[in-house]
Order: structure tokens, then sequence, then C-alpha cells
């Protein structure tokens, strides 16, 4: 019954939210869809090897103390997102710091113990709806015409006050999509030298809630069921389902276990899950044709762009979840004689053009908006 009175909240709110913040909602519903086997992982790792508190500082989620970076499932998640060179580089420079600081001890409260995959649910929500807005309003921000150094600044000041482990990469795959200068200083700062490190703080634990394992179950089976909805890739899909499977055990494993506060994280989960949120809309100048040689054929299914005389064919291509979700641009040769935000499938060729590559389509029509607005690498 409550189950049911929280999904009619649900659709309820996203009824009546306007588009910007049924984006951020969706876009924050992916980054803590993405980051769940990650954390379940972290937990099963923590438990069967071992509760020593150096083990958690990389088994765990890179919610203890000292450099997070250190933790190997965010290590995967900056794999997945920024390539296996900077994942390496982070480990290795976070070891480096934790001896240089004497801080190679995380807290043992944090990363081993019980069961605390709802307490790192709940660390998730702030940078998971910091990313969410970070791809929402960040186009309308037009950080490709502002001071380099100013975004530079700006990224590692955020740095400075990341999340833990996890919750840093997300925001960093968010901040990549539209300021990759921003996410690349961010980067240098968060899990190596940010406030959690230098402070050494230790995180409370709240406990279990069966409801919101109960919650969080039906949202990853949701998402299992029908193959990413647009929210994250169709390969983390999959394992969603063993998750939503994990999650309906800890129901049944803590049932009668109560927890408010933990509901927050699992009801952001369903939430975003019910949201039909569009794509953001692109605001940008680039092109993404690099790598494209003169009489190359290409189509190409996207919505129509119009920045001052220029348009273009965008879509957006997600990695892992929708909050890194970076637009493919296609600038035309041409006007198109559709209005902007059309759905246009094109067919032609790519021409050199006053030093720039544009595509030049041959047959240029309307679509019908295909039922996942996303493409994935």
């Amino acid at each position: 019954m409550r189950l049911a009175l929280f999904v009619a909240a649900a659709v309820a709110i996203a009824a009546i939210a306007p588009t910007e913040a049924r984006g951020v909602l969706a876009s924050a519903a992916s980054v803590l869809l993405e980051t769940t086997p990650f954390l379940l992982a972290a937990r099963l790792l923590v438990r069967f090897g071992g509760s020593h508190s150096h083990v958690a500082a990389f088994l765990g989620c890179g919610c203890g103390t000292g450099p997070s970076a250190r933790s190997l499932p965010a290590a995967a998640a900056t794999w997945l997102l920024f390539g296996p060179a900077i994942a390496c580089a982070r480990v290795a420079a976070a070891i480096a710091i934790a001896r240089l600081l004497r801080a190679n001890h995380s807290d043992p409260a944090a990363c081993s113990g019980h069961d605390g995959f709802l307490d790192d649910l709940a660390a998730m929500t702030v940078p998971a709806l910091l990313a969410g807005a970070a791809m929402q309003l960040l186009p309308l921000a037009n950080v490709a015409h502002a001071n380099p150094a100013a975004v530079a600044f700006a990224g590692a000041a955020l740095g400075f006050a990341a999340p833990c482990a996890l919750g840093g990469v997300a925001l960093a795959g968010a901040l990549h999509a539209q300021a990759p200068l921003a996410a690349a200083a961010f980067l240098c700062v968060a899990g190596l030298i940010d406030a959690r490190t230098l402070a050494s703080r230790n995180r409370r634990t709240g406990g279990d809630d069966a409801f919101a394992y109960l919650l969080t179950a039906a949202g990853l089976g949701v998402v299992a069921a029908r193959g990413g909805s647009a929210l994250v890739h169709p390969v983390i899909a999959a394992l969603l389902g063993i998750c939503a499977a994990a999650c309906a055990a800890l129901f049944i494993t803590h049932r009668g276990e109560r927890n408010p506060a933990a509901r927050i994280a699992p009801a952001v989960v369903l939430a975003g899950v019910l949201v039909a949120a569009p794509p953001p809309v692109y605001r940008a100048t680039e092109t993404t044709l690099a790598g494209a040689f003169p009489g190359e054929r290409v189509t190409f299914l996207g919505t129509l762009a119009r920045d001052g005389s220029h348009d273009a064919l965008v879509r957006y291509a997600i990695v892992c979840c929708r909050a890194d979700a970076t637009p493919v641009v296609l600038r035309l040769a041409a006007r198109a004689p559709y209005p902007p935000g059309t759905w246009l499938n094109g067919d032609g060729a790519i021409v050199a053009r006053d030093g720039a590559l544009l595509f030049a389509p041959e047959r240029l029509e309307r679509a019908a908006p295909p039922l996942d607005p996303f493409v994935y690498r």
C-alpha cells in the first residue's frame, strides 16, 4: 500500500513539474542507478574481503577518511567514463597522498560492519542532484565562451568540496559533457586533496530500512525490465536486474527495521524512473565531425537545432548514464526547411567548406521520434 502511495506521489510530481526540474530529477536518478552496482559490489567486497580499515579504503565506495580515489569501485567507474590512464593515475596519486599524509586508514564504521548500502546511496543523493543540475543548466551558461581560468578554478573549487569517490566520478562525468576543462580540474582535486582527505571526517551510519529497500528494488526492476529506460546504458540495465533481486532479498532480511531518512534516495530513483523527461536542449556551437573526411557517407537521425544562421542535427550519446550524455552534432551545409526541434533523418556526405567539415544531406526528411532519444557508446 505504501509503495502504491509513493508511486502515485511520484507520478503527480512528474505531471506538474517543469521540464527542467524533471530533467534534473531524471538525471539524478540515472546517477543513482549507475552507481548502485558499484555500491552493492563494494559492500560485498568489504564483507567478504575483511573488515580491516586498510581493506575498506580500497574495496569500499570511498566514503571513509583519506583520499577517496583509492576506491577500486570508483576507479572502475572512472575507467568507464575517462579511460584507463586517468583511472590508474588517480589511484596511484591517491595512494601516494595517503602515505604522505599518513592517512591510509579509513573509517572502519563507514565501510565495514553492517550492510551500509542505504547509507552509501544516501551519500550519493546530493552529488547526483548536482550532476543532474549540471547537465541541464550548464548549456544555458554558455561555458564554451567563458574564461578558461575561471572555468578551471570553478572545477577545482567544486572538487575541493567533493563528496565520496563514486559521487565525485558521477559529477565529473556530468561536467565533462559541457565543460571539459572544469572536469579536468575537478578530477585533479576531488578524491585526492579535497576537504574530506584533509579533514578526515567520519560519516555517521544511519541504519537499514525495509521500505527503502523495497522502493529501491521497484525502481531498479522497472529500469532493468525496460532495458535502461533512457536513463542508463543497456549493459548497466542488465546488472540492475541482479541489484533489484539483491535489494528484494535485503528487504526480506531487514523487514521490520525502520529508518525514514533512508527513503529519500530510493524515492528519487523511483520518481526519476517515472519521469518522461526529454534530453537536454542543445545550445553549444561545437561540431563532432572530428575524424571524418570529405566524401564520407553518413546516415544520421537527430533533432534540428538552429544557432543564428547555422543548422545542425543533434542527438545525445550516453556512456554510462544520462548525466554524462554528450551531444553528437552534425552541422549542416545549408538551412533545413523545418522548425527547430523536428526529428530528421539525413543521408548524404561530408563536405569541406571554409576549413570546416559540414554534413550535406542528399535526403533530409521528417522522422518519427525514436522510442529512445539517446544513442549508446
